[in-house]
């Protein structure tokens, strides 16, 4: 995956696509076939609202977070923490206060050093 220095949108953007994009097989071990539609639906929704209108992608999906994991908790493993700060708001409440620490050094230094995010990304989450 190549990332822009100091691009944690696109960074993010791509976990949340392949996450949407693996979330079907999860889904399929826990929710009948009709909420599964119904939550891909909602959740590519919230995609495309992203990609053409940040701010309310944004709500949207940390809506939709919130909503799938306080619906559905046994599926929190399958969601990538980094989509948890991503998103914000009350999607925070699902991470520790170390993950909050972390991923607030990532965001920093990022803003201090211009790298980019998954180069900060991958050495803070290593140490």
């Amino acid at each position: 995956m190549t990332i822009k220095t100091n691009d944690s949108f696109s960074f993010h953007r791509q976990m949340l696509a392949e996450f949407t994009e693996n979330l079907p097989k999860a889904l399929a071990e826990v929710v009948k076939e009709e909420q599964q539609k119904e939550l891909m639906d909602n959740l590519h929704q919230a995609c495309a609202e992203l990609d053409s209108n940040q701010a309310d992608g944004w709500h949207l999906g940390q809506n939709w977070l919130f909503s799938f994991i306080g619906n559905h908790p046994q599926l929190t493993p399958v969601v990538p923490r980094d989509l948890l700060w991503f998103f914000g708001g009350d999607c925070l409440h699902f991470l520790t206060d170390e993950e909050i620490d972390r991923f607030q050094v990532i965001e920093d230094r990022v803003a201090e050093e211009g790298t980019s995010w998954a180069d900060v990304r991958r050495q803070v989450l290593n140490h």
